[in-house]
C-alpha cells in the first residue's frame, strides 16, 4: 500500500510507531506486527519527510539507550562491590565491563534500591574523608609521642607502627608534630638510629654472618656508605668503627673491596663489547669509572696500596 494511502487509512500509525520505538522496541519488530506499516513504508516516509526522519532518529536513539540501560543486577552488584572496596566511581565507570556514565545515572534515577546503596557507600567515603581531615589537625599528644619513640627505638619501623592501629596518628600528623615539637623530633631521630642498629642481625655486634653479608654486597659494587643508607643496616659511623676495632671485619672488607675492582672491570669490558648504541655504552662506562675512582678512598685503601708496593719492592729485590 502506498505510504500516503497508508497514512490516510491509519492516521495514528506513525505516532504509535515512534512511541513504541522510543520505549525500547526495535523498529523491525514493530513493523512486523499486523496493522503496522512495513519497514519499507517507514523508510519511504523518512526519505520523503525530513521532519519525520528526525523524529524517528531521535526515537531510535532513546530506544537504544533504554535497551542498553536496562538494569543488570550482576553488573550492579559488581559495581557496588568495587565501591565497597574503596575504588573511585570514575575508575569503575572507565571499565568497559561496567555501565557507562549515562547508564549509571539512569540506574540511580530509576532503581531505588540501587540508588540507596550507592548513596550509603558515598556517605561512608565522605565520612572517611572528614575523619582524615580531622586527623590532619590532631593535637600533639605527649603520651602517644613517647610510646611511638619507645617502639621505634626497639627496632620497629615508623611506617609499620603508624599503620598498626587506627588510633595512631597518620604520617602527616607525625610530620607536623616533629615540625612543631623540636624535642619530639630530636628524640625520634635518636630512636630511629637506635632502632636501625637493633634490626641488624646480632644487634650491636659484628658477627661473622653479618661480615660475610657485607663483603658479598661490596663484591657486587656496593660500598659501606651505600649499605649504611639502607633502613635495615647500621649507620656509617658504626661500620667505620667496626673497621677500626675489628681486624677480622676490616680484613674481610678490604679483600671485598679488592674484588670489587675486578667486578667493575668486568662490567666495563661487557659494556665495551656489548650491543647497543655506542654513546649510551660510553656514558655508562664513564659513570662506572667515575664511581670506581670515588671508591679508591675506601677504608684501608692506603694501607693496602702500601702493602702491595712493599711486596713488589721485596720481590724485585
Amino acid at each position: 500500500m502506498p505510504a500516503r494511502a497508508y497514512l490516510q487509512t491509519y492516521p495514528n500509525a506513525r505516532q504509535d510507531l515512534l512511541t513504541r520505538v522510543a520505549a525500547g522496541e526495535r523498529l523491525m519488530a514493530v513493523c512486523a506486527e499486523t496493522g503496522m506499516p512495513s519497514y519499507g513504508s517507514v523508510y519511504a516516509w523518512a526519505k520523503a519527510e525530513p521532519v519525520f526522519a528526525a523524529e524517528l532518529a531521535a526515537a531510535r536513539r532513546r530506544g537504544d539507550f533504554i535497551r542498553n540501560g536496562a538494569f543488570d543486577e550482576a553488573k550492579a552488584e559488581a559495581l557496588l562491590n568495587r565501591l565497597r572496596a574503596g575504588e573511585p566511581i570514575t575508575s569503575i565507570l572507565r571499565d568497559p565491563a561496567m555501565p557507562s556514565r549515562r547508564v549509571y545515572a539512569y540506574w540511580r534515577a530509576t532503581q531505588a534500591p540501587f540508588a540507596e546503596q550507592v548513596y550509603r557507600l558515598n556517605q561512608v567515603r565522605a565520612d572517611a574523608r572528614v575523619q582524615r581531615g580531622r586527623d590532619r589537625w590532631r593535637p600533639f599528644d605527649q603520651a602517644l609521642a613517647d610510646a611511638i619513640v619507645v617502639r621505634v627505638s626497639r627496632g620497629e619501623l615508623l611506617a609499620d607502627i603508624l599503620n598498626s592501629a587506627a588510633s595512631l596518628p597518620s604520617r602527616g600528623v607525625v610530620i607536623r608534630w616533629r615540625r612543631l615539637q623540636p624535642e619530639f623530633d630530636q628524640a625520634l631521630r635518636f630512636a630511629i638510629r637506635v632502632g636501625r642498629r637493633r634490626r641488624v642481625q646480632g644487634p650491636g655486634r659484628c658477627t661473622p654472618e653479618f661480615t660475610q653479608f657485607v663483603a658479598d654486597e661490596i663484591r657486587q659494587g656496593e660500598s659501606l656508605a651505600s649499605l649504611a643508607r639502607r633502613p635495615d643496616m647500621p649507620c656509617l659511623t658504626t661500620l667505620y668503627t667496626w673497621v677500626r676495632k675489628h681486624p677480622a671485619f676490616a680484613a674481610e672488607i678490604a679483600q671485598a673491596c679488592e674484588d670489587r675492582e675486578d667486578w667493575f672491570t668486568d662490567q666495563v669490558m661487557m659494556l665495551a663489547d656489548g650491543p647497543g648504541d655506542f654513546k649510551d655504552r660510553y656514558r655508562q662506562i664513564a659513570a662506572l669509572k667515575a664511581q670506581l675512582g670515588r671508591l679508591q678512598h675506601r677504608p684501608g685503601a692506603k694501607r693496602a696500596r702500601a702493602e702491595r708496593q712493599a711486596h713488589s719492592s721485596t720481590s724485585g729485590g
